[in-house]
């Protein structure tokens, strides 16, 4: 998109947030607060009201209606992201922000513990299933003045379930297309002062052909299993774990489409948290946790017939909140981080490998101020990290929201500036890695507005946003190594409304458009869609709900020449679930309902029209 272009936008959404209160002039003034809680934005337990950033919500209820299995089948379906997935389920499947360059930009989170691989950087969502999900966040902009490296372009934060109320079981059957089926079973609830989750599942399917034009199946098995306990030691002390175990047996094509390659999977997450709220004006978390995964690839007629990948990050986090009066809170801490990881590469004329360590400590605080009876919120943040053998990173972001009184528009704009460091393959990777590259740098700012009319039946919001990067690692060609050499600049524009159309129907949908440029190549970014909307149409009953889901990908170039193009294309999804009596609720679903031919990585296969269907007991 030209300047030009762009400026028009960023016209037409301040002319939105100026017009926008002659339609609710008439509405009442009594405005009803909604519900929700964000808990990663600012790292403390928070209404979405107070957040300056933008946030997205999806929770437990959303994902049991429409019955996402895995996290990427979630993801998909919004316009703020894009994810790469090199075939079906348990394929290796990244994520990109609308601000991001890459998926190695966006932080992931499992209960505010990061989850990011050192080796590549990113986080594989092939195998991640939703399960023990209690909610997702979503924070869009640069976070690294709050969770230092990695958020660069913003942080998915996935809050599992704890325990409630009286002890339960649950059993699950669910099963359809492509072979597959799903057991899982769940014990939960509370007793006195201890709450329990408990969750284990197995998934099979055959699966489709990695390569889009193959024609041998690649299927995919998949053990889970998860736990959260929380004790309350004392009325204001609570210590909570989370135990998490994943197993993947993957088939995957490579290089040669009939080649039969295996990758098996193994990951455990371990973590504690104690709270302390001894005072009412200050509380504290202390919080441990180690990941720890290993991955063996198995590629019988490559030049590395066998590969094994160990990562595994240990860390320490201490948090306080101080909160004095109405109109001042701050939240200051600090991060421990010790990465590992180990590499063996086997072929015919020998082997490579590297065994590598580092760690970083990280210094944060955020400042919020809350003026005119709460209608002005400022917020200034600022982390120092120090990596040892990287060098020092101090990052800062600014932010404001304003609501304009009478009219009840909220106005927000953030100010932030973040960095990524080099990957353990960036850096040591035999031969072709760089061990003198510095750290990915970026800058950005958002600016949004939020207004709701008909005593919040309708809520109509959007943002305009500009993110800078430098210093992009990128694989040159011309030394076979990585370098410093990147430049890039994103602007785009999101819009999004809630609408209540009657008691038993409503509808929600999204936009997403996007300007990204290559500034070295003067080319687009790859899988960045200039276009991408979803639309959710949900009518419900006391014991049926049928929910239509629509998402549009606009084109989107497939190499850094722009040389390949994939097409646009649109899903529908349909969703149907019946309740019997509280204790039993059936399930249909179908994905890719028109049976679209579309591609998400250049060359890598998507599924057809798929039929699935569940039965729930609850006791």
């Amino acid at each position: 998109m030209s300047k030009k272009v762009f400026h028009k936008l960023s016209f037409l959404f301040l002319l939105g947030t100026l017009v926008s209160p002659s339609f609710g002039a008439e509405e009442s003034k009594e405005v009803k607060e909604i519900p929700e809680v964000v808990v990663s934005a600012d790292r403390i337990e928070e209404p979405l009201k107070e957040v300056t950033s933008q946030v997205t919500v999806i929770t437990k209820e959303e994902l049991e209606k429409k019955n996402f299995i895995f996290l990427t089948d979630v993801l998909r379906t919004l316009p703020q992201l894009y994810i790469r997935a090199n075939g079906g389920p348990g394929q290796t499947a990244g994520a990109i922000l609308p601000r991001g360059v890459k998926s190695a930009h966006t932080l992931v989170l499992i209960d505010g513990f990061k989850i990011n691989d050192p080796s590549s950087g990113q986080v594989d969502l092939g195998s991640l299933t939703v399960d023990d999900i209690e909610r997702i966040e979503i924070i869009e902009g640069p976070q690294s003045t709050l969770y230092g490296s990695e958020a660069v372009a913003g942080v998915i934060n996935i809050i599992t379930k704890k325990g409630k109320g009286r002890p339960k079981i649950g059993l699950y059957l669910e099963g359809g297309s492509y072979g597959t089926y799903k057991p899982s079973f769940e014990l939960s609830g509370e007793l006195k002062n201890i709450d329990f989750r408990l969750n284990t599942f197995y998934y099979y399917t055959d699966g489709f052909s990695a390569y889009r034009y193959g024609k041998e199946k690649d299927g995919f098995k998949n053990s889970f299993a998860s736990a959260k306990i929380g004790l309350n030691l004392l009325p204001k002390v609570r210590f909570e774990f989370l135990g998490r175990y994943n197993y993947g047996r993957i088939e995957y094509d490579g290089w040669d489409e009939d080649a039969e390659n295996l990758r098996k999977d193994y990951n455990y997450l371990v973590g504690a948290k104690l709270n302390l709220d001894l005072f009412e004006q200050f509380k504290q978390t202390f919080s441990i946790y180690k990941n720890y995964s290993q991955r063996k690839y198995y590629e019988p007629i490559s030049w590395s017939p066998y590969t094994r990948y160990t990562p595994s990050t240990e860390g320490f986090s201490w948090e306080n909140f101080l909160n004095l009066g109405k109109t001042y809170s701050l939240v200051f801490g600090l991060d421990f981080k010790r990465e590992e990881v180990e590499m063996l590469s086997e072929s015919s004329w020998g082997s490579s490998s590297y065994d590598k360590k580092r760690e970083y400590t990280g210094i944060f605080l955020n400042n919020k101020l809350y003026l005119l009876e709460n209608e002005l919120l400022l917020t200034a943040g600022l982390r120092y990290d120090n990596y040892k053998n990287l060098g020092e990173k101090t990052t800062y972001r600014l932010g404001i929201s304003y609501i304009i009184p009478k009219i009840d528009v909220k106005l927000k704009a953030n100010y932030g500036t973040s960095f990524r460091v080099p990957t353990f393959d960036d850096l040591y990777y035999p031969i072709f890695s760089n061990p003198n590259l510095k750290p990915e740098e970026s800058k950005g700012w958002d600016l949004g507005f939020e207004k709701t009319f008909l005593e919040n039946k309708l809520i109509l919001g959007g943002s305009v946003f500009y993110q800078r990067y430098k210093d992009l690692i990128q694989f040159d060609l011309q030394t076979w190594q990585p370098q410093n050499i990147g430049k890039a600049v994103i602007k785009g524009a999101e819009v999004y409304l809630t609408l209540k159309l009657t008691q038993n129907l409503s509808l929600k949908a999204n936009y997403t458009y996007l300007d990204s440029e290559d500034r070295d190549k003067e080319k687009y970014l790859i899988y960045k869609p200039s276009h991408k909307a979803e639309a959710t149409l949900e009518y419900s009953l006391k014991n049926l709900s049928v929910i239509a889901d629509y998402v549009y990908t606009g084109e989107r170039f497939a190499n850094p020449l722009n040389t390949q193009k994939l097409k646009s294309y649109s899903l529908f999804n349909l969703s149907t679930n019946y309740s019997f009596n509280p204790k039993i609720k059936f399930y249909l679903k179908v994905e890719n309902l028109f049976n679209a031919n579309y591609e998400e990585v250049k060359d890598y296969g998507t599924p057809d029209r798929s039929f699935y269907a569940g039965i729930k007991f609850n006791y």
